[in-house]
């Protein structure tokens, strides 16, 4: 029986094979745990509910985080089907091409920035806000972040801004949360060759 039997966990942001979220998912599902699973547009529907098929999970959701209706709804449903939630796993991460190219100043615009800040940094407690409700006592919240939160990365630009932030909301989601038991935690993992990663050029 693996560590996580009888735990039920909402993994966000799952896109490909080559994905640290599949990783995380083959994990959790591989330690017993029962997986669902969000999408945003009906491009990849199909695709993350094949993903979800191979860790026995019928349990797909839509969820666009830049809607906070989509954002609610997912929790209602998931209130429906399981009652309570013992994880969730934010896998969330976008800025625009030119916001993660060339010259810091030259793909930085306001739009630019306000799309990676709240695709990649307010999606993570927006989603813990609209969970809290399900989650159980000892629950768990996860975040993936990146040493370009941190250091200068070329080419990471924007996005590093936008990750400083989410690491930041992780320390004020633990600070908010800790006390009634449930943990917040952001990994930053090392190289690996995933499809995100070659969005970044070098």
């Amino acid at each position: 029986m693996g560590f996580l039997a009888g735990k039920r966990i909402l993994l966000t942001g799952l896109l490909s094979n080559r994905s640290i979220a599949y990783g995380i998912a083959q994990a959790c599902h591989r330690e017993g745990a029962e997986l669902a699973f969000t999408y945003v547009g009906e491009r990849f529907k199909e695709r993350v509910t094949g993903f979800a098929k191979e860790f026995g999970s019928e349990l797909v959701l839509p969820c666009d985080v830049a809607d906070d209706a989509q954002i609610e709804e997912t929790f209602t449903t998931l209130k429906a089907h399981w009652g309570h939630l013992d994880g969730l796993v934010h896998s969330i991460g976008f800025a625009p091409r030119e916001a993660i190219a060339g010259d810091f100043l030259d793909g930085l615009t306001r739009e630019n920035f306000k799309i990676a800040h709240d695709i990649s940094a307010y999606s993570f407690p927006a989603l813990a806000k609209a969970a809290l409700p399900l989650l159980s006592a000892d629950a768990s919240l996860l975040t993936l972040t990146y040493f370009g939160a941190e250091k200068v990365v070329p080419n990471y630009n924007t996005m590093g801004l936008a990750k400083a932030s989410l690491e930041a909301s992780v320390r004020y989601l633990a600070a908010a949360l800790g006390p009634k038991g449930i943990r917040v935690n952001a990994i930053s993992a090392g190289p690996i060759k995933t499809l995100a990663a070659s969005g970044i050029k070098g």
